[in-house]
């Protein structure tokens, strides 16, 4: 259970496209044009945003902007596209997005936080793209829960043991998923994020991983996720 846990987290992070074996649009610019993140609030009160560096699941400010009007900019430049979190000065909760070298354009609403609207971003479109898929993977487990709760209660083993099945198999559902996701867009910078993501995992497949790893472009695995996979299993 702690297994698919874990896997519903990175559901919440993870992202993706529907395009098949292509190169992320813009992305090859990479030095020509920086990013701007152009943000809006919706129910949410608060006069600085942080963007932040994501390094071992702790957040660093790197940059911040006053929020006037409950707009705000940020602008610079990253070498490759790259996960970021934004966070406020009186509020826990959050963000992630990609950052890439394009106009961004955020609006992020108190009452939905962990659901803004993010446009002019291929990645971060993809990133929609990809949740949504997987969470219709996911969703299955709603059917099962009330009968897990009652079986739990009723010491019912063999039902137990069921549903414990049914539940592994949508893990693996996932996974394949996800991999094949990884196979078909092995130009994309978004399939290393993934990539990077399911090697976190405690049952993580590390050869696959390394297969999968070696068939993306040379270009993807200079992105930080890639490299982050090749350190992590000593391909350097």
């Amino acid at each position: 259970m702690k297994k698919l846990l874990l896997l519903i987290f990175i559901v919440s992070t993870l992202i993706g496209c529907t395009q098949k074996n292509t190169t992320d649009q813009n992305q090859l610019n990479i030095h020509k044009n920086g990013f701007t993140i152009h943000g809006e609030l919706i129910n949410l009160n608060a006069n600085t945003v942080y963007l932040n560096k994501i390094i071992d699941n702790y957040v660093y400010p790197i940059d911040s902007s006053t929020i006037t009007n409950n707009v705000f900019k940020i602008s610079g430049l990253v070498e490759y596209p790259e996960r970021f979190a934004l966070t406020f000065n009186n509020y826990s909760k959050i963000i992630i997005l990609i950052v890439e070298n394009t106009e961004i354009s955020i609006i992020i609403d108190g009452t939905s936080i962990n659901d803004p609207i993010i446009q002019g971003s291929p990645l971060n479109t993809a990133l929609n793209d990809y949740k949504e898929a997987s969470k219709s993977i996911f969703k299955k487990m709603d059917y099962l829960y009330p009968a897990f709760q009652k079986a739990r209660l009723e010491n019912d083993a063999v039902k137990l043991h069921e549903i414990g099945n049914q539940l592994n198999n949508i893990e693996h559902e996932f996974t394949d998923f996800s991999y094949n996701f990884i196979e078909n867009n092995t130009h994309s910078y978004i399939a290393a994020m993934i990539l990077n993501d399911h090697l976190k995992s405690s049952s993580a497949d590390t050869l696959k991983i390394k297969k999968l790893y070696d068939s993306l472009s040379e270009e993807v695995k200079k992105c930080p996720d890639a490299q982050l996979i090749a350190h992590a299993l000593n391909l350097h």
